[in-house]
């Protein structure tokens, strides 16, 4: 049985259509997070070995970082990888780590709160493969059948 662990964006609460939906697919592990406190280190210790990680905006950042210390897996959806409301506080100055996978990202061409042309156009060091699928119309939000169909797509 596949082990997803989904984390919800900054505004947003845990549990949800989303949630249950990844119940369906596998064990789902989709904790309240606080961005404010998050002890990044101390998270990942937690979390085992899963198969596959998805975040959302906010959600989507810390997924993504997770994914490359642990070569697993991410499916993110408007990840805020810049122009956070917030900054989380790392014990490092770079918090990614070199041991990626599959890396997606999921885009809403009308999203205001993550410019996804920016998203696009930044590589960190160790990004050469990241797929992009970009979703016309949608907004920062991801609409429940646009999330079960990029997860059917990709995960």
């Amino acid at each position: 049985m596949k082990k997803i662990i989904y984390l919800h964006g900054l505004e947003s609460e845990p549990g949800g259509p989303k949630v249950s939906f990844l119940a369906e697919k596998g064990m789902v592990y989709a904790p309240a997070m606080d961005y404010e406190t998050l002890d990044l280190h101390e998270f990942i210790l937690t979390l085992g070995m899963p198969d596959l990680i998805i975040g959302s905006s906010m959600g989507g950042y810390i997924a993504d970082i997770i994914g490359s210390h642990l070569g697993v897996d991410v499916l993110l959806f408007n990840p805020a990888l810049h122009s956070r409301s917030i900054e989380v506080e790392f014990d490092d100055e770079d918090p990614y780590g070199n041991e990626y996978d599959k890396r997606t990202i999921i885009l809403g061409t009308e999203d205001d709160v993550i410019n996804p042309e920016v998203t696009k156009s930044i590589r960190p060091k160790w990004d050469n493969e990241a797929t992009f699928d970009e979703i016309e119309g949608m907004g920062h939000r991801t609409p429940l059948d646009v999330f079960v169909n990029m997860y059917n797509k990709h995960a």
